[in-house]
């Protein structure tokens, strides 16, 4: 009989991350090519995380707040950029006090895994006519390395993922609908592969896990979670390597959706 694995909450570490995940960066500047942000706009960066992205935003001269719930990312982007305005706010329950212009988001909309929650929050910020603009995980992001890691959890008893899923992966037509349904109108999408290049061979996936898989571990002992890591390469190896770099498998999703007048 198998141990229900348990989801612990997701627990930032601002210096792993800024040291290991610069590709969430340099990516994320070409999600700004989207969103276009003007001299004078007001903008939320939803998911800012250790404030890169809000700042280069803040270059263009638009007014640019940015949000996060954890306090580690938030501390570390106050650090990084005193002069920008950085507030602990969950995405599925912010507020604002006067509407802004657009509401932005890389890398984050995937970690609210209540969606429509996180829309009808960005709905209530926007401005009439206000757009959304976000890049994040889309349905079969990630699929190597989760079936790794389930290999390597039956290995310890555990149970496999998705009963214990701690993502929101939506396809194009599904995240379209949703938005549609509450009072948006979807200009512009795409659903696309991004392989993207890890540092440090395989080294690099162990990071990517202890980044962004720790919900997953934590439960564990530290003797299993060693053991999940070191299996997950294992079995990850053959997917995830091409002429000696290592890859995460990343399917992502990037829209523009402007608020119904």
């Amino acid at each position: 009989m198998t141990n229900q694995q348990q989801i612990a909450a997701k627990i930032w570490d601002p210096t792993l991350y800024d040291n290991t995940a610069q590709y969430v960066l340099h990516y994320g500047e070409d999600v700004l090519h989207w969103l276009n942000a003007k001299e004078g706009e007001t903008i939320i960066d939803l998911g800012c995380g250790t404030g890169h992205l809000t700042a280069k935003i803040a270059e263009s001269g638009a007014k640019v707040t940015g949000l996060d719930n954890s306090e580690a990312m938030i501390h570390e982007a106050k650090t990084h950029y005193p002069n920008l305005t950085f507030n602990i706010a969950d995405g599925t329950d912010f507020e604002v006090d006067t509407l802004v212009d657009a509401v932005f988001s890389n890398a984050a909309l995937h970690w609210m895994t209540d969606p429509q929650s996180v829309i009808t929050s960005v709905s209530k910020a926007l401005k009439p006519g206000g757009r959304f603009v976000g890049e994040m995980g889309a349905k079969e992001n990630i699929a190597t390395i989760i079936a790794s890691i389930n290999m390597a959890f039956v290995e310890i008893g555990q149970e496999p993922m998705p009963a214990v899923f701690p993502w929101y992966f939506p396809s194009l037509a599904e995240y379209a609908a949703l938005l549609e349904k509450n009072g948006f109108t979807v200009e512009q999408a795409a659903q696309f592969q991004r392989p993207t290049a890890l540092n440090n061979g395989p080294e690099g996936l162990k990071s990517w896990m202890k980044n962004f898989a720790d919900p997953l571990l934590q439960p564990l002992s530290k003797e299993d979670q060693e053991f999940v890591l070191e299996r997950t390469i294992t079995y990850a190896e053959p997917a995830l390597v091409d002429d000696d770099t290592w890859f995460a498998d990343y399917v992502r999703l990037r829209f523009v959706a402007v608020k119904d007048e």
